[in-house]
């Protein structure tokens, strides 16, 4: 609470502080199995000892975390106001409907109404975007009576660069793009390369092609280059600064390839077999041996990725002979075993020796219908909370055909095998495009329900997508939503690279930086450790986390990246309509619409007024901080 305003708070505005902490103890991260993980940064050398402690089952179980959603969802509808929903009849749309809603059907599951105006406007500019929408836009969107409004809007925001800036930004988290591992020239090209595939549309299956068979002949420092900097990330240096552990390098590749693409984690079996580890974990990893991921990680046997000394600066280049099943290790129990054929492992398909092997290897890896499942089922639980298949790295390969059910206990894997492997084909059908998925998704009835549930509701729902599950906003939604919200934006400088030389350009919102780290010491102020407090990723150590703080609520409050910029001055939102001309209803509507994208409901209006009335300007700066410190303010529900 800010103390020179605090005797202006009436005690509704109080009780709205308190709704501000549910999220203390109701936030619980879709990932919370993930709490913490390592995202790849050089890692020790594994004893025995050591891997036998990594699998005790507190540290291997990742079951999914539909109880957390569930129960998170439950409470923080609960406390959002009711502002009505549109009781329709829900409309099957597209094949997600007629999947989802035929499974509720068939199950005689009760599901929510759909989303009002206000609700699913605001939903789906973070979900595509990354930021609130602005006054005018909201009540131009809710004003609008055409029936296509939803889809127009969604075209409208897919079409728009702030999409680029999101996703982009996702990416970047994804593939720990940081300059800190690959120089910052080569972050920056990279971040730059990632844009413009973007902005292009290009299919889903190029993009990662062109990841995967990239090379550096010079440096990875350059435009050209850009693209192998996702596999510069997961250079492994050996025991001195001239030492390029091949090998451990190729096994980083396949295991980080692996997650992002093929949605399984081959950690464990790139240091010993699955059997008598992975019995309790995944089925089909059970059978794996070590051999088997040394064979895959065989396409990257000839790749040499050499460190320039004392730079954080690559060469890649294809002129090695093999991969060394023999070769020494600094991040893994040492190998030992004969020569090993490159081979995919989901196919046993084997590499052409006369062909340059790391172009075959994505071929064979894009062309998979995995490729296709494991994308539409990250991308799923970005809109959805919750995958189809969850953790989004966890698939068992062994699991996912009802056609071969397991053995018991184990049951099919995912919650939706129709609906997956529908949309999957759909995905490849339609090039691979990222647009295409998003649209089908954000168009879908099933993503346009509310969040709210009339009705008792029960766990048991929750594989069937029964309702919207609410999200924590990310640290840079949060950031940006505050500085939209206010109407201050950091004073941010982006650097560029143009014909090899740096530029740069002043930006308002933190997606459009390529890096965490792009945010300068002299710009940040408090506002680094304001992020990192909500979670974000630095892309070196430490994913990016969703749980909910006691120290994220102190800061809402206390922090003077909020309470700067709700003052009535240095062109701030409040000191905008405060010289407005407007009377005080006005401008409470002003600040509810462009911080909550709703009006006010008649209780608050009221109490409102009372506080505007005490005194304007301190009234108006107390109403717009106690906003910013709502539930629904930090929540996408």
């Amino acid at each position: 609470m800010r103390t020179r305003n605090a005797h202006h708070l009436t005690s509704f505005f109080i009780a709205l502080l308190v709704t501000t902490l549910v999220f203390i103890n109701t936030v619980l991260s879709s990932d919370s199995a993930d709490k913490g993980r390592k995202t790849g940064g050089q890692q020790k050398k594994l004893t025995s000892t050591q891997i036998e402690q990594e699998h005790t089952p507190a540290k291997m179980q990742r079951p999914r975390s539909d109880q957390q959603v569930s129960d998170l969802t439950d409470n923080v509808a609960s406390q959002l106001p009711n502002l009505g929903s549109t009781h329709t009849k829900i409309v099957r749309r597209n094949l997600i409907d007629e999947h989802l809603f035929g499974a509720m059907e068939r199950d005689q599951i009760p599901h929510a109404s759909q989303s009002n105006d206000y609700e699913f406007c605001r939903r789906v500019h973070l979900d595509l975007v990354g930021r609130i929408p602005a006054p005018e836009e909201l009540l131009a969107f809710v004003n609008n009576n055409d029936p296509r409004k939803r889809d127009q809007l969604i075209d409208r925001l897919l079409d728009s660069p702030a999409w680029v800036e999101r996703w982009a930004y996702w990416f970047g988290d994804q593939f720990r793009n940081c300059a800190n591992r690959s120089g910052e020239p080569a972050m920056v090209y990279f971040d730059q390369w990632i844009r413009q595939s973007l902005r292009e549309n290009k299919p889903y299956d190029q993009f990662v092609r062109q990841m995967l068979a990239a090379s550096a002949p010079s440096t990875n420092w350059t435009a050209d280059s850009a693209p192998s900097n996702y596999l510069a990330r997961w250079h492994v240096l050996g025991d001195s600064v001239t030492a390029d552990m091949f090998e451990d390098t190729a096994d980083e590749i396949i295991v980080n390839v692996s997650r992002n693409f093929l949605g399984i984690n081959y950690q464990c079996i790139s240091c010993h077999d699955g059997a008598n580890h992975l019995e309790k974990l995944n089925l089909d990893l059970t059978s794996k041996k070590r051999s088997d991921f040394w064979s895959m990680a065989a396409f990257f046997g000839q790749m040499r990725m050499r460190k320039v000394v004392y730079q954080d600066r690559f060469t890649i280049m294809e002129d090695g002979s093999r991969y060394d099943t023999k070769a020494p290790t600094t991040v893994r129990i040492q190998r030992g075993g004969a020569e090993v054929v490159p081979t995919f492992i989901l196919t046993g398909e084997k590499a052409d020796p006369n062909k340059p092997l790391r172009p075959q290897f994505a071929s064979m890896l894009t062309s998979h219908p995995q490729f296709a499942r494991a994308a539409v089922n990250i991308f799923w639980k970005e809109f959805f909370g919750l995958g189809i298949v969850d953790p989004v790295d966890a698939f068992d390969m062994a699991r996912i055909d009802p056609r071969k059910p397991p053995p018991s206990p184990w049951t099919i894997q995912p919650t939706n095998v129709a609906l997956l492997e529908n949309l999957a084909r759909d995905f490849a059908a339609h090039q691979f495009s990222l647009k295409h998925l998003m649209r089908i998704i954000a168009q879908s009835s099933a993503y346009q329900l509310s969040s709210k549930f009339e009705g008792e509701w029960k766990a048991s729902y929750t594989p069937y997508f029964a309702r919207k599950y609410v999200r924590m906003l990310w640290a840079e939604e949060v950031h940006d939503a505050i500085s939209q919200a206010t109407q201050v934006f950091g004073n941010y400088k982006k650097t560029g690279y143009h014909s090899g030389q740096a530029e740069e350009k002043q930006i308002k919102y933190f997606t459009e930086f390529g890096s965490p780290e792009e945010l300068k010491r002299k710009d940040a102020g408090s506002i680094k450790f304001f992020l990192q407090t909500f979670g974000q990723s630095n892309r070196e150590q430490f994913d990016r986390q969703s749980v909910g703080s006691i120290l994220q609520a102190m800061l809402l409050m206390n922090d003077d990246f909020v309470t700067s910029r709700v003052k009535a001055e240095n062109g701030s939102f409040v000191a905008q309509l405060l010289k407005s001309g407007k009377s005080d209803s006005e401008i409470i509507d002003q600040l509810y619409l462009g911080t909550l994208s709703r009006f006010p409901l008649p209780q608050e209006k009221e109490l409102s007024l009372a506080l505007l009335n005490q005194n304007r300007v301190q009234g108006t700066e107390d109403l717009h901080w106690s906003l910013i410190n709502k539930l629904d303010f930090v929540f996408n529900y």
